[in-house]
């Protein structure tokens, strides 16, 4: 699982906070323990702060975000909520999964959190 202060550690050091990045979700399924298969992207488009669940929830409703939206809201939150686990909701169909690595399209401009389902 990984938190906020991980998403901001990593956008500083593999984007150098570059603001106009998509956001997107690559679902992975684990087809054996030393192979994991990509099940499909989607675009992310929303994100709320749940703090009665201690959770950055990203999500797929009506919206427009970028790292510069992301970005404007988490640099200036409290330390503790920089250790809200960071959470993708991929469909109403499927409950919310924890965020288990980062990762960076620089020719696309896509910044990509990983998740299992």
């Amino acid at each position: 699982m990984k938190y906020i202060i991980d998403m901001i550690d990593d956008m500083r050091e593999n984007i150098q906070n570059a603001e106009d990045y998509t956001l997107l979700a690559m679902l992975l399924k684990e087809e054996s323990p030393d192979n994991l298969q990509n099940a499909g992207e989607k675009v992310i488009t929303s994100f709320t702060i749940d703090h009665g669940a201690k959770q950055l929830q990203l999500g797929f409703s009506d919206g427009d975000v970028t790292t510069k939206t992301l970005l404007d809201c988490v640099n200036f939150l409290e330390m503790q909520t920089m250790m809200y686990e960071v959470m993708v909701k991929v469909s109403d169909n499927h409950p919310l999964m924890p965020v288990i690595g980062f990762g960076e399209n620089h020719e696309q401009k896509q910044y990509t959190f990983f998740v299992m389902i």
